[in-house]
């Protein structure tokens, strides 16, 4: 009988140079591993994610997307999100990334490596 393999299989079983990594090419980011470790947050169409340095940055999917579970008309929408009375423009760190009123795409901590190899170069 045949069994299906996912990646999750394949981890462990074969060298890690014949494991697939998806990776998110992330603005002020980087590119970041798509795994639970540097997943720290998703919304219909963002997901916020952190860098091996501590930076956090969102990807927004882009608008020409059609999302499968979300036709983005909230009136009509059968997920129940509560939308009324909701003031994204005073969101603070995650929130801010998450926020549609906010153009902050990262959360950059102070004093990290990047910023002395920047200043070295």
């Amino acid at each position: 009988m045949y069994e299906e393999i996912g990646i999750e299989n394949l981890i462990g079983h074969t060298s890690g140079f014949a494991v697939p990594t998806y990776v998110i090419d992330a603005p002020g980011g980087g590119k970041i591993p798509v795994m639970p470790q540097y997943l720290i947050s998703w919304s219909t169409n963002r997901v916020v994610l952190r860098n091996f340095e501590g930076v956090i940055t969102t990807y927004r999917e882009p608008d020409s997307y059609e999302p499968v579970w979300c036709n983005r008309k909230c009136a009509t929408c059968s997920q129940y999100l509560k939308v009324e009375g909701a003031d994204e423009s005073k969101a603070v760190g995650i929130g801010k990334l998450l926020s549609e009123e906010d153009p902050t795409t990262a959360l950059v901590p102070e004093n990290t490596e990047r910023f002395e190899r920047r200043n070295e170069s």
